[in-house]
């Protein structure tokens, strides 16, 4: 196994563990875009899960056009070249999880445990909801040249972009 593809999968683990905040790209049904930053969790079934207002932009789009495109990206101050910023990304597919459901009690629990007391109150307030970001496809950059498709539900199977597989 090369030192490129270690790296790439140390990354992705990176991320998977240290997981607070996702930046978000969704668009509105005309095809605006927005960008935004929202508190995250992974679920059980590797989802994406974020809790977002019903008065954001973001989350009007995820209702008209359930898609959204999900960045993790390491700080600018760790690295020495900006334009070689390490970053995972994954197109997602969007569903919100209903305020009465069995899922919701679950996430308020997990976000509370993660973020604080501060999640009660949100969760007290009525246009705050949850959605899962299903991942379909993703990518991993480690550098130059280095970059690897993400199989979305297996994030330790990387397919190098432009060369042939290594394993």
């Amino acid at each position: 196994m090369n030192d490129s593809l270690l790296s790439a999968r140390d990354l992705v683990a990176h991320f998977r563990t240290n997981l607070a905040t996702v930046c978000l790209g969704t668009a509105a049904a005309d095809g605006r875009p927005e960008a935004s930053v929202a508190a995250a969790l992974l679920d059980a079934n590797g989802a994406f899960v974020v809790f977002v207002s019903g008065l954001a932009a973001h989350t009007r789009n995820l209702r008209e056009n359930p898609r959204a495109s999900v960045l993790l990206a390491e700080p600018e101050t760790a690295t020495t070249n900006a334009l070689a910023r390490r970053r995972l990304t994954f197109d997602c597919a969007a569903q919100t999880v209903a305020h009465e459901s069995a899922a919701h009690a679950e996430f308020v629990t997990a976000f509370r445990a993660k973020f604080g007391p501060t999640i009660d109150l949100i969760a007290s307030l009525p246009d705050f909801r949850f959605v899962r970001l299903t991942p379909q496809r993703g990518r991993v950059v480690t550098g130059f040249g280095a970059t690897f498709e993400v199989d979305a539900r297996d994030w330790n199977q990387l397919t190098p972009v432009g060369r042939p597989p290594t394993r």
